[in-house]
């Protein structure tokens, strides 16, 4: 059996019993399963702004900018020195900083799409792709709709770039309704659940360093 072909028949398999089984461990990040955090944080504070600041300014004329960014410490890069801190708010994108505070990777700030635009939750932690994923939860919209995003990013040293590995919806609301999904991890792969109800498999490209859709998607798979 390919490798594929055995990957495909562990994910339908996991299908049928990860609601069952697949309890969410992360606190800042309900809709991922079978993620151990590292470091989790789901508390923003301005001081993470300011901080943020040294390198790259908040856009005071978008209304997440109000709810301060996030900051945890956990190894995220493999640098000898010890131990990372990541720093993540709406208008400043994501920071990576050595164990001596200077800069080693970033990723862009997000657009500001609407007044329920912030950063619900950031976490670093195994997510058995062989290295340390940071995994951050931004909602974006308004308050008539908004939808919740999960991104999974990998910190690139060499490259100097924080680079999104895997994105997707897994809440979206309307004056009326909200609907979820969730993300469950496997070793190298991951079962998507859209909030349409639609789950779809994804495999760990390790030569790219990012999730790969199968296409095999199906409702109440």
């Amino acid at each position: 059996m390919s490798v594929k072909l055995l990957v495909v028949a562990l994910v339908f398999g996991w299908g049928a019993t990860a609601d069952a089984v697949a309890a969410p461990v992360s606190r800042a990040l309900p809709w991922v399963h079978s993620f151990a955090p590292a470091a989790e944080t789901s508390e923003a504070t301005s001081a993470v702004i300011d901080r943020m600041a040294s390198w790259r300014a908040a856009d005071p004329s978008c209304s997440a900018a109000a709810y301060g960014g996030f900051a945890v410490t956990a190894e995220v890069a493999g640098e000898p020195a010890g131990l990372e801190t990541v720093l993540a708010s709406f208008t400043q994108g994501v920071l990576v900083l050595d164990a001596k505070a200077r800069l080693i990777a970033s990723a862009m700030p997000l657009a500001c799409e609407g007044s329920a635009d912030e950063f619900v939750g950031l976490a670093v932690g195994d997510a058995h792709v062989g290295e340390p994923v940071i995994a951050l939860a931004v909602t974006m919209g308004g308050h008539r709709e908004a939808a919740t995003w999960l991104v999974l990013y990998r910190v690139a040293v060499a490259d100097g770039v924080v680079a999104p590995i895997f994105a997707g919806v897994v809440e979206d609301r309307t004056s009326d309704q909200t609907r979820t999904g969730d993300v469950t991890l496997l070793p190298g792969a991951l079962v998507y659940r859209a909030p349409s109800g639609v789950r779809t498999l994804w495999t760990y490209d390790t030569a790219q360093h990012h999730y790969v859709e199968l296409g095999l998607g199906a409702p109440g798979v």
